[in-house]
């Protein structure tokens, strides 16, 4: 194997781990969630954190009972606490979708039956 091949496969592992590594705060995601409570029905396009260019970070009101996201000033507050814009509430923040949305009642039946399918990854 010639030196210019080992060179670009150790730059592709770099890169393919750094795409893993990469924090909430600089990589969002979009998905589908929905409500598997029979007869309910509930379901919502939602958007996790922010991008490189735009940090973000999306919370649930546990009082308002919605979903919310918040554009950041910059990614160093995104592991901060983060309020409702609109009722002050401290907001249960969704970090990874897959992991958090089961966490989180359902706005519309309230029972804890929300899984989150994951659609596309931001950077």
């Amino acid at each position: 194997m010639s030196m210019k091949s080992c060179s670009q496969i150790m730059a592709l592992l770099v890169l393919v781990v750094a795409f893993f590594l990469v924090d909430g705060a600089q990589a969002g995601q979009s998905g589908l969630v929905t409500c598997t409570t029979p007869g309910c029905g509930y379901q919502t396009n939602l958007s996790i954190g922010g991008t490189m260019r735009s940090p973000g970070v999306t919370g649930y009101c546990l009082k308002e009972k919605k979903f919310v996201r918040l554009k950041l000033k910059s990614h160093d507050d995104y592991h901060n606490d983060h309020f409702c814009p609109s009722c002050k509430t401290k907001l249960v923040a969704i970090r990874d979708g897959e992991k958090d949305i089961p966490l989180i009642p359902c706005p519309q039946c309230g029972k804890l039956n929300l899984q989150y399918k994951l659609l596309l990854l931001k950077d």
